[in-house]
C-alpha cells in the first residue's frame, strides 16, 4: 500500500517511508490500525514535511512481512534498494522488529520500531549496551517497567502467590522468563516453570497439568493471539481456573479476545495507550478518545492499543524530519531521531530515557476486559484496573479475579 498526499507547491524531492508491518499472519492484529493511522498522519501534515524552509511531499510505503522474521528481513532490504526509502518504520515483536532493524543498521538507514519491548529488541540484536546502534531505535516498555506494573496488579489480586510462566522459545520468551522469574521471585512470588517451547503447538496440555498441580494463581504469558486463544480455551475444557491471566502480545488487541467470548472477562495485561490516556497528538492536538473513536467510526472495528504507538511513531517521524539539518544524509536524519523529545499521543517519547542506548521507554498500565457499559457498540471492553507506573492515567475500577462459573 503506497499513501502520499502531493501538494502542488512541492519543490523538493519526496521523502519516502517504508512500513514494515504484520499485515497478515499471527501478528495480524498489530496492523489493524496502521492505514487509518497513516491517514490521519498525512491529513494533519498535509501530506508534506516542511524543512529549512522547503517542502517535501511524503510518501508511506506500507510493505507486509506476513509476520514471518525472514520476509520481515526481505521486505526492508526490498524497501531500502528497490524503494530507495529514506526511513523505516517496524513494529510487531521482536519477529518483525528485529530483522527489519538488523536490515537498516546494516544498510545505514534510520529505523524507528515500536510494540516490541526495549530489551528483546535490543539485546536479541545483540546489541552492546556500551556502543549502542548508529541508526536504529526503539520506543516502546522496557521489561522492568511491564514487571513493575504486572507485580502492582499481582499484589491486589494473590499477594505472595504462585505464578505460572507461559514463556515461548522466542526472544520474548527467553529474555521476560530470566526477568520475571528473578523479579517475581524477589517480591515473594513461587515461580513455576515448565520451560521454553516452541510455536505455534497444538497443545498446552503439559503447561495446564503443570500450573493445575502446583496450584497456580497468577499465568503470565507472552505469545501471538492465536496461540493464546488456544491456550485459554483449553485450560477452560481441563477445568484449570487461575485467579489472574496476564496475556502479553494477545489480550491487548479486541480482535484476539473476540473468538474467547466471555471467557475474556477479567483478562488482563499491561498496556501502553487506551482512550483514557490524558494526551494529544503533537500534529493535529486530537486527543486519545477522540482518536479512539473516530477510528471506531470509520473503520466498524474496536479501538487498540496500537493506535497510539503507530501514531507516536508516527509523530516522531515527522518531528525527526522537520528538524534534521539535511535531509539527504541519513547520518542527520539519524541523530535527529536519537535527539528526540516529544509528546505524544502516546505520552513523551525522549531517548534519554531508556534502559539502554537507541530507546524510549513508555509508561504502562494494567487493564482486564470487562462487559462494556450500556451503548458502547463492542460487548467487551478494556478498564484500567492499576496506574502505579503511569499515574497520569485514570483508573476506572479495581483488579478482581476472573470470575468462573
Amino acid at each position: 500500500m503506497n499513501l502520499s498526499i502531493r501538494p502542488a507547491f512541492a519543490d523538493a524531492r519526496t521523502l519516502k517511508i517504508g512500513v514494515v508491518s504484520p499485515q497478515t499472519g499471527p501478528m495480524a492484529a498489530f496492523a489493524e490500525p496502521t492505514g487509518f493511522v497513516i491517514e490521519r498522519i498525512l491529513e494533519g501534515t498535509g501530506g508534506f514535511i516542511e524543512n529549512n524552509g522547503i517542502r517535501y511531499p511524503l510518501e508511506i510505503i506500507e510493505r507486509d512481512t506476513q509476520s514471518n522474521p525472514n520476509r520481515a528481513a526481505e521486505v526492508t532490504q526490498e524497501l531500502i534498494l528497490s524503494e530507495g526509502v529514506d526511513v523505516i518504520l517496524c513494529y510487531g515483536g521482536p519477529e518483525n522488529a528485529n530483522p527489519a532493524s538488523d536490515q537498516c543498521e546494516l544498510n545505514g538507514v534510520p529505523c524507528l520500531s515500536s510494540d516490541v519491548p526495549i530489551e528483546p529488541w535490543f539485546f536479541g540484536r545483540n546489541g552492546d549496551p556500551a556502543k549502542g546502534f548508529d541508526y536504529t531505535y526503539c520506543a516502546f516498555f522496557d521489561v522492568k517497567t511491564y514487571a513493575g506494573a504486572m507485580l502492582a496488579f499481582m499484589d491486589k489480586i494473590a499477594p505472595g502467590g504462585t505464578v505460572g510462566g507461559l514463556w515461548p522459545n522466542d526472544a520474548d520468551g527467553v529474555v521476560l522468563s530470566q526477568a520475571f522469574t528473578e523479579g517475581f521471585g524477589a517480591a515473594g512470588y513461587t515461580i513455576v516453570d515448565p520451560g521454553r517451547f516452541d510455536l505455534p503447538t497444538s497443545s498446552f496440555s503439559t503447561q495446564i497439568a503443570k500450573f493445575r498441580d502446583s496450584n497456580v494463581d497468577i499465568v503470565q504469558g507472552i505469545m501471538p493471539p492465536p496461540d493464546f486463544t488456544l491456550f485459554w480455551t483449553q485450560c477452560a475444557q481441563q477445568g484449570f481456573q487461575p485467579k489472574a491471566m496476564i496475556a502479553g502480545k494477545s489480550s491487548e488487541y479486541p480482535a484476539s479476545v473476540e473468538p474467547l467470548g466471555e471467557k475474556a472477562v477479567g483478562v488482563s495485561v499491561p498496556i501502553w495507550w487506551t482512550p483514557d490516556f490524558p494526551y494529544v497528538s503533537s500534529i493535529d492536538g486530537t486527543t486519545a478518545l477522540e482518536t479512539a473513536r473516530r477510528y471506531e467510526s470509520e473503520t466498524g472495528r474496536q479501538w487498540t492499543a496500537g493506535i497510539g504507538s503507530r501514531h507516536a511513531m508516527l509523530e516522531v517521524l515527522v518531528d525527526t524530519l522537520r528538524r534534521a539539518e539535511n535531509l539527504d544524509d541519513p547520518e542527520s536524519v539519524s541523530a535527529a531521531l536519537g535527539a528526540t523529545k516529544l509528546e505524544t499521543i502516546c505520552g513523551s517519547i525522549d531517548f534519554s530515557t531508556g534502559p539502554v542506548p537507541n530507546s524510549a521507554k513508555l509508561g504502562l498500565v494494567s487493564i482486564q476486559w470487562v462487559k462494556s457499559s450500556e451503548g458502547y457498540a463492542f460487548p467487551y471492553d478494556m478498564a484500567v484496573v492499576e496506574n502505579s507506573f503511569h499515574p497520569a492515567v485514570p483508573v476506572a475500577r479495581e483488579p478482581f479475579p476472573i470470575p468462573y462459573g
